[in-house]
């Protein structure tokens, strides 16, 4: 019995000492399997960094990108700096300005074209005025002289059907029974001479009228003659000199339009109100001796540094003519 209870001390003893065994099998077995295959765990790493392989040389181009522009343009708020809309505004304020002078010379040399055909144009104008005056009070003439011819027809119509009147009634007289319609036949028959002597007096009256109407017909046609003779004369002087100085004149109008589409519409605005109002038509003039060159006042001494700088359009405190410094004038090409 004795022998009995000591196997079976022993075997239970024994039984935790084979459960620890089994346990450090395992974890040897398992730590012989990581260290017998290192590629296997090494594999989902790997994979890992293939998948993360293209977002590293999307960073990689972006760098690369960053690094490009930075060498195109290594100081950019330094070029944001010099690139302010003060300088687009002091070029745009230059090419006005420029476009404003040419416009002002263009313009000069069309008045002076126009001031070369003199008061021709102006002649021919009220001359063709006159004309036409003259054809339209002849028509108006000619329409009251058939309105009068038409009521002496009608007086005379008139006459000779009271005529006819006054034969029946003197026969009637012939067969009249008593007094009473002998006397109102006679009065009848005086009624119808009365009315004829009132169709003789207005015929005579028409008759006199249309007179003095053929005779300011042949006035008036007589001075139509004249007045159209004296309109070819003018006119074709004004062609002789409209074809020496109309090629010029197109070509000077069309660099005026197109001159006046590089200035924006206040200005331009502007410079016709002053060259409507100038005497001489000069609405933009230079400094000369430093004095406006419209009225030859003194411009003060900071107004002539804004126009050189050409930072803003100014006008002349006296005459309101735009001015302009030599640069602008020399930039102007004819």
């Amino acid at each position: 019995m004795a022998a009995q209870n000591e196997e079976k001390k022993a075997v239970k003893t024994t039984e935790p000492n084979t459960e620890e065994k089994v346990e450090k099998k395992t974890v040897k077995k398992t730590t012989s399997k990581a260290e017998s295959d290192p590629e296997e765990e090494k594999k989902p790493v790997k994979k890992v960094a293939k998948k993360t392989k293209p977002v590293a040389e999307d960073t990689e181009e972006h760098e690369v990108e960053a690094s490009v522009d930075t060498i195109a343009d290594p100081m950019p708020e330094k070029h944001a700096e010099n690139t302010t809309p003060e300088d687009s505004v002091e070029v745009s304020i230059e090419q006005k300005l420029v476009a404003l002078y040419t416009l002002q010379q263009v313009d000069s040399k069309v008045d002076e074209i126009r001031a070369y055909r003199g008061n021709l144009p102006l002649e021919v104008q009220d001359l063709e005025d006159e004309v036409a005056g003259l054809e339209t009070r002849i028509s108006n003439h000619q329409e009251e002289k058939k309105k009068f011819q038409t009521e002496m027809s009608n007086y005379k119509i008139k006459i000779q059907e009271t005529t006819a009147l006054i034969d029946k009634f003197k026969e009637q007289q012939n067969n009249v029974r008593n007094n009473r319609e002998y006397d109102s036949l006679s009065k009848e028959i005086e009624y119808q001479e009365l009315d004829i002597q009132l169709s003789e007096k207005r015929i005579r009256e028409a008759t006199a009228r249309i007179e003095s109407i053929d005779s300011q017909i042949k006035q008036a046609q007589e001075r139509l003659n004249d007045r159209q003779h004296d309109l070819s004369e003018k006119q074709e002087e004004l062609k002789t000199v409209v074809e020496d100085t109309e090629k010029e004149e197109q070509a000077l109008l069309e660099r005026s339009k197109a001159c006046e589409n590089l200035v924006e519409d206040r200005l331009l605005v502007a410079y016709k109100r002053i060259r409507k109002n100038a005497r001489n038509g000069l609405a933009v003039v230079g400094i000369q001796r430093e004095a406006c060159a419209g009225c030859f006042n003194k411009v003060p001494p900071q107004h002539q540094l804004d126009i050189c700088t050409h930072k803003r359009i100014i006008v002349c405190e006296y005459c309101g003519r735009i001015l302009v410094d030599k640069d602008i004038i020399l930039q102007y090409h004819e």
